[in-house]
């Protein structure tokens, strides 16, 4: 079960109570006004107003801090007491349509990680369920669906055009909104990833800098120097390019997604659970957007904002929590890759 973190190092239930929709909402105005005062244009100065500047790219000190970085960690078998590598004993299906948005959702194979030892911490165990992750990054066309059914400000497309690309300049709060609405009308738990859950799909059981290897290549993503048509001008729709070894598309490039991890972990906390929604200030997001060099590119790149910032460059994919997936026997990195390989081969998709 996934906990928020609170300030006081104690778990509180995941589903949203009166205080929680409160907070949200309460988000939800700063993001307005924040918003109000980028288009305001009243502030020139980008490093110093923060809510001002056109990309993070731009506007962000890049303070890159030590969060998760599982390249550096390995897959271990559990410890006495704690959860194993997390398979499903009910074979749930491999992938599903959200009734609602009609949103494409991956099962990506739970695993239990040994963190690497620095900073004077020990190294320690990290375990995960299985769980849902979208195909694709949410797109204007399924937000804009949230939008219109709350009545609330449809986020600018910065002229490149709605639909299938991407949605951007939204903040933390417009996120959990539509993660608690979807959650509402469509059944199940959404929600942000973690750093964590982020990274492990994105990776689909490779340590490689890519997804295809360690070089960058041509035509492979969309970036400041990676061969598009979009290269540093604007999003690409989703899905233009080959997805992943398990079927996740945009894990490099395009845009930057939102995480509910805080940009500096707690070391007395736990990487799997979801920072508390009443923290407001360094939110970590991953992944580099259609702005970005390649350096910014690679699966373990992380970055951050306050929560409340909207950019053009930084929209969100979201989780389902799978309900039918309990633990199991423990696999290595490309254990995980034939085993959705042949799923998916055997018909299960």
């Amino acid at each position: 079960m996934l906990l928020y973190r609170t300030g006081f190092g104690k778990g509180v239930p995941r589903r949203p109570g009166l205080a929680v929709s409160i907070l949200l909402a309460f988000g939800l105005v700063l993001c307005v006004g924040l918003a109000t005062a980028a288009s305001s244009g009243t502030n020139g100065d980008c490093e110093s107003d923060l809510t001002c500047a056109r990309s993070t790219k731009a506007a962000v000190h890049h303070e890159f801090s030590k969060g998760p970085n599982i390249s550096d960690w390995r897959l271990s078998a559990p410890k006495s007491g704690v959860l194993a590598v997390s398979v499903s004993t009910s074979e749930p299906p491999q992938s599903f349509l959200d009734p609602t948005t009609g949103m494409e959702f991956v099962l990506v194979p739970g695993a239990c990680y040994q963190t690497a030892a620095a900073d004077g911490q020990p190294e320690r165990e990290v375990c995960f369920d299985p769980y849902y992750i979208g195909a694709y990054e949410v797109t204007f066309d399924e937000y804009d669906r949230f939008a219109a059914a709350t009545e609330r400000k449809f986020p600018k497309d910065e002229g490149w055009g709605r639909g299938r690309r991407p949605v951007v300049n939204v903040c933390v709060y417009d996120a959990l909104n539509f993660a608690k609405w979807l959650s509402r009308r469509s059944g199940g738990h959404y929600r942000l990833p973690t750093e964590v859950e982020w990274e492990h799909a994105a990776r689909a059981g490779t340590m490689r800098a890519f997804p295809w290897g360690d070089e960058l290549g041509v035509n492979r993503a969309n970036c400041d120097g990676c061969g598009s048509q979009w290269d540093g001008e604007l999003t690409a729709p989703v899905g233009q390019f080959a997805p992943n070894g398990w079927g996740i598309y945009d894990v490099v490039g395009n845009v930057g997604e939102w995480t509910c991890s805080m940009r500096d972990p707690d070391p007395d906390q736990s990487f799997e659970n979801c920072d508390s929604i009443f923290e407001t200030r360094r939110r970590a997001y991953r992944n580099g957007g259609w702005s970005d060099d390649a350096e910014r590119l690679t699966m373990s790149f992380r970055d951050w904002n306050v929560a409340m910032r909207r950019t053009d460059d930084v929209g969100f994919r979201l989780v389902r929590e799978c309900v039918d997936c309990k633990a199991g026997a423990a696999v290595q990195p490309e254990a995980l890759v034939v085993q959705q390989r042949d799923r998916r081969a055997g018909g299960a998709r």
